[in-house]
């Protein structure tokens, strides 16, 4: 199986401001399956695979080493104020999701150093923790634009960014707390699939950061002491995302290959 890399967008080229009635835009770039191109797809089956967004212009230069590392800097409570940290974090997810293959091992280098995992839990954290505002105000400006960034779509993001960084290697980063952090993000991934029911947004994003990290035994020995996490991956097959349905399947299919016993108890 391959791990997933995830761009996601509207029809005007925006990443992450999906509601739960808008039309989803994410589709897979499939390998190729007739003549020839069968025998290359099994032998390359445990090569990343894309997801992209349909009519997503990308932008390579949001996606340099340097990008990455500038949006970073910004995502620290003393750098400015949230609204400015959730327009780095729009950025960061634009950049994570387009970076060029020239450019992966850069990328993760800059993220440990900077320790985007636990940037991004503590954003989160700030989001979450903040009074409500109306959804007319709780938004963004990207140049003429302005895009909702309520503590959904926050999250919608910032769940993009772990699945993009364990796509480009940066896996380690995620299976442990980060300083001054109680959870991992993979824990946060794990916590997210189990406590949404109604989000198929949310539950898309959840278990494709989970396929992205649960070919390890860090996972599945965090799995096996969270009640109910094999019950949902399961229940997914039923999801009407079929991309949803494929990494919840092969989730479970590298966790039973980690697992020292099976059924987890």
């Amino acid at each position: 199986m391959s791990r997933c890399q995830v761009a996601n967008g509207t029809a005007h080229g925006e990443v992450i401001v999906m509601k739960e009635k808008t039309q989803r835009l994410i589709t897979c770039r499939q390998e190729p399956v007739r003549g020839e191109a069968v025998a290359r797809q099994r032998a390359t089956m445990d090569q990343p695979k894309q997801i992209v967004a349909a009519k997503y212009q990308q932008t390579t230069s949001r996606a340099t080493p340097d990008a990455v590392a500038r949006e970073l800097r910004k995502l620290p409570a003393a750098s400015g104020p949230l609204d400015s940290r959730k327009r780095a974090l729009h950025d960061l997810a634009h950049a994570l999701a387009y970076v060029q293959e020239q450019h992966k091992t850069k990328v993760v280098e800059a993220c440990t150093k900077d320790d985007a995992a636990g940037l991004l839990l503590s954003l989160l954290d700030d989001i979450d923790a903040a009074p409500p505002v109306p959804a007319s105000e709780d938004v963004i400006r990207v140049g003429r634009r302005v895009l909702g960034m309520g503590p959904m779509d926050a999250r919608l993001y910032v769940l993009s960014c772990f699945v993009n960084l364990a796509y480009l290697g940066g896996a380690a980063m995620l299976r442990l707390p980060p300083s001054g952090q109680r959870i991992s993000a993979m824990e946060l991934l794990m916590d997210t699939l189990l406590n949404t029911a109604d989000s198929e947004s949310v539950l898309f994003y959840a278990v494709a950061g989970l396929y992205n990290l649960s070919n390890d035994g860090s996972f599945a020995d965090l799995a096996a002491r969270k009640p109910g996490l094999l019950q949902k991956l399961e229940q997914l097959s039923a999801s009407p995302n079929p991309d949803t349905v494929k990494y919840a399947s092969g989730t479970v299919e590298y966790w039973r290959k980690h697992a020292g016993a099976w059924p987890p108890h």
